[in-house]
């Protein structure tokens, strides 16, 4: 329950807070991986042992998504596409402007960061369970 808890707190400070954070996380992350948990299994209890690699792949998805930021130089989940204006066809987006070459340096990274979400998909029910412990 602490280590999820911990990896949500992050990533809400990664959304929401100072970006001297995340500079600060980068700088730290050019030694090697930030939150180390890959081995990360919690015997407790058979739910917790359950959760144990929804929790190790949310960690993967917060590392992920600092490398994609390093690479992009721009933190591509703060950037959510506001609804176009009637008339344009889609919203503004920085990925959209980029030029061929450019996206093809940045597209391994937002595929691993895409790769990555999608694998944090997490049953309710265990969660609800996992939590209440």
């Amino acid at each position: 329950m602490v280590a999820l808890k911990t990896l949500i707190v992050i990533h809400r400070i990664l959304r929401e807070g100072d970006p001297t954070f995340r500079e600060e996380l980068l700088n730290f992350s050019s030694r090697g991986r930030i939150l180390q948990l890959s081995n990360f299994k919690d015997d407790s209890s058979p739910i917790a042992w359950d959760c144990s690699a929804w929790v190790r792949t949310y960690a993967q998805f917060l590392e992920d998504r600092l490398e994609c930021f390093k690479i992009l130089k721009y933190d591509i989940e703060a950037e959510r596409l506001p609804k176009p204006a009637q008339g344009q066809d889609k919203g503004y987006s920085r990925t959209r402007d980029l030029e061929s070459e450019e996206l093809l340096e940045q597209l391994p990274a937002l595929q691993r960061l895409l790769y990555r979400l999608m694998c944090c998909r997490v049953c309710p029910i265990k969660l609800l369970e996992f939590s209440s412990t």
